[in-house]
């Protein structure tokens, strides 16, 4: 567990879950707009969650839980630093 956020490692290691603390659920379409923002290009949009591609692919869910991509550790935690003090606080 990392300050402000849990990390979670998906089951064969494709990648990573971003639980933020403290959130119960997040604007999506908000959130969204701020990722997109940040480079990310926004490719399916219901309201079970919103899916990115960019750096790496990402799935935001309505509870705040991020789905990144990638089995790189440090740039996963950079991720879920945005998330946590961009996304979703701004």
């Amino acid at each position: 567990m990392i300050d402000g956020f849990e990390l979670r490692a998906c089951s064969g290691k494709a990648g990573w879950e971003v639980i933020p603390r403290g959130v119960k659920s997040i604007d999506l379409d908000a959130v969204s707009s701020r990722i997109e923002q940040s480079g990310w290009d926004c490719t399916l949009r219901n309201r079970l969650c919103h899916t990115f591609g960019g750096e790496v692919n990402l799935t935001l869910y309505p509870s705040g839980k991020l789905m990144v991509k990638s089995n790189d550790l440090e740039a996963v935690e950079r991720i879920a630093e945005l998330l946590i003090d961009s996304w979703i606080e701004s």
